[in-house]
């Protein structure tokens, strides 16, 4: 039986789209508020607790990563999205994990540091 967590399916460019409702602060096309910034904002300032090793320096809160400046959200099995509202800028990564559990922690602590530190750049 297939497990489905959020239940859409996305390509790259569509997690990025998603993404830029974060990195935009809750705004959407044509400036219209589709999403809350108070709630973005107090997610990535204020995270919850830290992630186990070797992701400790990232917090989870309200069901997103956050490191005080981005946040970001894993899909099922590889797939990442990293905002940082700060300078508009979104980073994804769409890929598959082939293992048994669908995930590494090792793997994703090295994808979400990547992604936060690109996210860094203008």
């Amino acid at each position: 039986m297939p497990g489905l967590s959020g239940g859409a399916c996305l390509t790259a460019r569509d997690l990025a789209r998603y993404g830029l409702l974060f990195a935009r602060k809750g705004e959407g096309i044509d400036g219209r508020r589709v999403g809350d910034a108070a709630f973005i904002e107090e997610t990535r300032r204020n995270p919850g607790p830290s992630m186990p090793k070797p992701r400790e320096w990232m917090r989870y809160s309200r069901q997103m990563y956050a490191d005080g400046r981005c946040i970001g959200h894993s899909g099922y099995a590889g797939q990442y999205l990293v905002a940082n509202p700060d300078i508009g800028t979104v980073v994804v990564y769409f890929s598959v994990l082939e293992n048994k559990s669908a995930s590494d922690s090792e793997f994703f602590a090295t994808l979400m540091k990547m992604a936060a530190d690109l996210t860094a750049e203008k």
